[in-house]
């Protein structure tokens, strides 16, 4: 090794061909220092492994890794446990019209019906999916559960038990239903109106008319025809929330996470069989409102289905992404003629049922209803085609308090609020041949609207997704960038460090090799000793140490030149002289020994690391 080491001192331009990282890997040697610190190797050590780190954390991406891991449907996991049970006061609204010219309507003194809207009437609604079963094939089948519980505090005044006039739905059920059928048909139901003198218009209680109220019409017709009318009293809010014999099968997540919470089937079918065509049945890929499709792009659209609509819509973006509860939401609205019945869209006929279809902005569903003539609008017959009000006189539509809209965070797909609105009404046809209803026939009596809403996740839900949603993300990002840009700059200054340290050697181990002085004069020769360290604390004489190849010709410091005595110079020049003689240049290394006490008077060695020679002690 010292032999390999004169060699490279003693050629200039090998010197040059230092390998910086082999400043970092050479050790210290017995009385000798370490050419470079070791924090120079900590510092490219450690910046490599910030970069490496950086890599990872880009290919892998951690968070995307850990979030889609929670979106998963696994039992108690978190996200399945908001979906199986939401912590969230969720609420149905119900507002009534209230009939007030019915007198004069009935006798036939005024043709357009007078509507007043009577309302809110609240509950709230506890969402629940029980029965849960986990599937082999990645999906999870249950039965789910909306009972519902009066808020007399939220409704505004508004009671149960206050009585409106109201429409009598079995009558006109029955009505219309009896209407299409044979004269032979008609002629006892016509018989049984005019005995138990049914009325179209009648006063009835709040509840009454959302959960049921008994009627001759009714009880006969549970009695006679049981494959048609199941129940003896009849409701609106009863029969939309009848969800008796329902289940459902909807994905866990297990393949992909963005679709966790999302419709499989419903009651075993990819598709509703009331519809004919995907577009206005295919269930899959649907929402029941509890969560939408996760990691969602812009202009991405989604679907929503609940039994009360009875059918599938699809929701578009609405506007730039806002901010609610604290979180990024984007609003998503029905698309436009999404109530159409393809007088607009041609894609829009498979809503008309049996070929009739309803004027635009009617949906029929009757299918969902018993059979009763129920058709599905926006809350005043809002974007309704203007034929549908021209009989009604009261209504006041208006876009910012009957349009439905959802508020839902585009990454985890969950809602930050909401506002499901419909309105539900009877959609008669000619009814003329039937008695007490003949004013009836052709018109389009609205009953109730109802609004399904929450507006706020609760401040627990709330604070969890913000840590998960917003700063989490962030954390993320910045190890990102603080590893890369971390391991970067100590890089450089690893490497820098080591080409600033290699120059500086370079410079020493040249301006040690100087040439023989052609002009004497007398003058002893020296040696340039770039070391800069005392050696009081040596009790013993001081030596230099250097490849014999590079004969000095003087030894100085910025202050002082030694002399040296005749004896050492004779020698060191005998030595220099023999190298040059011997093309090996494997000659033994040169020892200058200086008196200790010349050395304390005159002498400042210097000796740091950048030197490429030892000053020893002679013990």
């Amino acid at each position: 090794r010292k032999s390999e080491r004169r060699k490279s001192l003693s050629d200039p331009q090998a010197l040059e061909g230092f390998s910086i990282l082999d400043s970092f890997f050479y050790k210290r040697r017995d009385g000798e220092r370490a050419r470079w610190p070791k924090s120079a190797f900590l510092f490219m050590a450690t910046g490599l492994l910030s970069i490496t780190m950086a890599i990872a954390i880009y290919i892998f991406n951690p968070y995307d890794f850990i979030f889609k891991w929670k979106l998963k449907f696994e039992k108690d996991g978190e996200v399945y446990n908001l979906w199986a049970k939401p912590p969230v006061d969720l609420y149905l609204k119900v507002y009534l019209f209230n009939i007030t010219n019915s007198e004069d309507f009935l006798a036939g003194k005024e043709k357009q019906l007078r509507v007043q809207e009577i309302g809110p009437f609240v509950y709230k609604e506890l969402l629940s999916h029980e029965n849960i079963t986990f599937n082999s094939n990645g999906t999870i089948s249950t039965t789910p559960k909306h009972p519902l519980v009066w808020q007399e505090e939220l409704s505004e005044g508004n009671s149960e038990d206050d009585e409106l006039i109201l429409p009598n739905i079995a009558l006109l059920s029955i009505a219309q239903v009896a209407a299409e059928k044979s004269y032979f048909f008609r002629l006892p139901i016509n018989i049984l109106i005019r005995q138990t003198d049914s009325q179209p218009l009648i006063r009835m209680t709040a509840r009454e008319f959302m959960f049921g109220y008994e009627s001759p019409l009714t009880t006969l017709g549970y009695h006679v025809l049981p494959n048609w009318i199941s129940f003896e009293k009849v409701g609106l809010i009863d029969r939309m929330y009848d969800f008796e014999g329902d289940y459902e099968t909807i994905f866990s997540g297990e393949t992909d996470p963005s679709m966790s919470g999302l419709y499989d089937t419903y009651k075993g079918s990819q598709n509703l069989p009331q519809w004919e065509g995907d577009h206005c049945s295919r269930v899959t890929g649907a929402s029941d409102g509890t969560k939408f499709k996760s990691f969602m792009q812009p202009n991405e659209t989604v679907t929503f289905f609940r039994k009360s609509m009875c059918t599938v819509k699809r929701m578009v973006q609405h506007g730039e992404p806002t901010e609610v509860s604290g979180l990024t939401a984007q609003k998503f609205v029905f698309e436009e003629n999404a109530l159409d019945n393809g007088a607009i869209e041609e894609k829009n006929k498979c809503y008309c049922r049996q070929g009739n279809c309803l004027p635009a902005g009617l949906i029929d569903v009757t299918d969902c209803y018993y059979g009763f003539p129920i058709a599905l609008s926006y809350p005043h017959f809002l974007d309704s085609d203007p034929s549908v009000t021209r009989n009604i006189i009261g209504l006041r539509p208006n876009r910012s308090e009957h349009e439905s809209f959802f508020m839902i965070q585009p990454t985890s797909g969950l809602p930050l609020r909401c506002s499901m609105r419909f309105q539900i009404n009877m959609a008669m046809k000619d009814v003329s041949s039937m008695s007490h209803v003949e004013q009836f026939s052709h018109l389009t009596v609205p009953m109730l609207w109802f609004d399904i809403t929450f507006h706020e996740l609760p401040p627990a839900l709330k604070n969890r997704f913000h840590l998960y949603l917003n700063i989490l993300p962030v954390l993320d990002e910045l190890l990102f960038y603080g590893s890369a840009i971390c391991g970067v700059l100590l890089l450089v200054f690893a490497v820098t460090k080591a080409s600033v340290g290699m120059s500086t050697s370079i410079t020493s181990a040249r301006k040690i090799s100087l040439q023989r002085s052609y002009d004497f004069r007398g003058t002893k020769m020296s040696v340039y000793s770039p070391c800069e360290e005392k050696c009081d604390h040596i009790p013993n004489d001081c030596q230099l140490t250097m490849p014999s190849s590079m004969a000095p010709t003087s030894v100085f410091d910025l202050e002082n030149e030694i002399p040296l005595s005749d004896a050492d110079e004779q020698e060191l020049l005998d030595e220099r002289d023999s190298d040059h003689g011997n093309s090996s240049n494997a000659s033994e290394d040169c020892t200058i020994t200086i008196p200790q006490e010349e050395r304390r008077n005159s002498l400042k060695p210097l000796c740091h690391q950048n030197s490429n020679f030892t000053l020893n002690n002679v013990r």
